[in-house]
């Protein structure tokens, strides 16, 4: 995994303080050159060698519309879900998760309370929880898991983004124009649906020929990728494609993008594609076949 750059509040305070004043003075000095600070913050933060990691936004749709205790109850049931997806990714895709732990999925998830934003090395990581995620909400809304808990709180629905682009750590809390523009692209959108910005779209156009891809894509192909270059073998499962049990992107049975076209937050203009994907699969002692939908094909309702 790429090491995310951390910093700590002592470390930059003490890099400000070796250039500039930081005692209250009694006259202004707004004609100060601040070229000496600029350039040692330059040289010590290098914000060009920051590491580009894949953030996969989740948040419950509709949240505000629940009632006070079912309001209470749904982080909970969040976190039930989460850890449960965390789990099904390292015993049915421990190839890919195989630098993952359950103390990397929670060491690397910003908690909003409806939701929360998962770091992810790549959109390839984020996509196969994406997936195990849905698959569990699938089995909750059916009464197939929680079945109590499901007829207090009620059906979830989910919407999601994913976004790719460079992230910094300070204090403990993630930064960066990948978990700034995921924020702002589920924000501006009143649907449940699952949006990826140009990069993430990017990605895969150059990793696997475009996301539509996915369902076709080989463990070859996938190991012949920089991102997975030091991957090892591993003495388990491998249930990520085709001819393997479990979790598989061969699974996917149909996956559709559409761009929507560019929106503007905050003065940023961010180009966003709308994906609808269909996965095929079963969870514990179930036989059946059951097929989830990731996002859905309306291109309406953001602005």
């Amino acid at each position: 995994m790429k090491k995310i750059k951390t910093f700590s509040k002592e470390e930059i305070a003490k890099l400000i303080s070796s250039k500039d004043i930081n005692e209250f003075g009694a006259y202004c000095h707004e004609d100060v050159d601040e070229s000496d600070l600029l350039q040692l913050l330059n040289s010590k933060i290098e914000t060009d060698n920051f590491t580009s990691k894949t953030v996969l936004g989740i948040d419950i749709y509709n949240y505000s519309q629940y009632k006070p205790l079912e309001q209470s109850l749904i982080p909970i049931l969040f976190k039930l879900i989460y850890d449960k997806a965390s789990v099904l990714c390292k015993s049915d895709s421990s190839f890919i998760f195989q630098n993952y732990e359950q103390e990397t999925f929670i060491g690397q998830f910003i908690d909003t309370g409806d939701g929360g934003f998962q770091i992810f090395d790549t959109p390839i990581h984020a996509m196969a929880f994406a997936i195990n995620f849905q698959m569990i909400v699938r089995y909750y809304n059916s009464f197939r898991y929680f079945p109590k808990l499901r007829k207090i709180i009620g059906p979830l629905g989910l919407r999601y983004a994913m976004t790719h682009d460079k992230i910094y750590k300070f204090n403990n809390n993630y930064f960066g124009p990948s978990i700034i523009n995921n924020s702002r692209i589920l924000n501006k959108d009143s649907l449940n649906r699952f949006l990826l910005d140009e990069n993430t779209f990017n990605w895969f156009l150059f990793k696997i020929n475009g996301i539509e891809n996915l369902p076709h894509a080989s463990m070859e192909q996938l190991k012949g990728l920089l991102s997975f270059v030091d991957y090892k073998e591993v003495n388990g499962n491998n249930n990520i494609y085709i001819n393997h049990e479990g979790f598989n992107f061969g699974k996917i049975t149909s996956c559709d993008i559409q761009k929507i076209g560019d929106i503007i937050s905050k003065k940023t203009k961010l180009s966003i594609y709308n994906l609808h994907l269909q996965y095929q699969g079963t969870l514990g002692e179930d036989k059946f076949n059951t097929v989830i939908s990731l996002g859905n094909l309306n291109t309406g309702g953001i602005s």
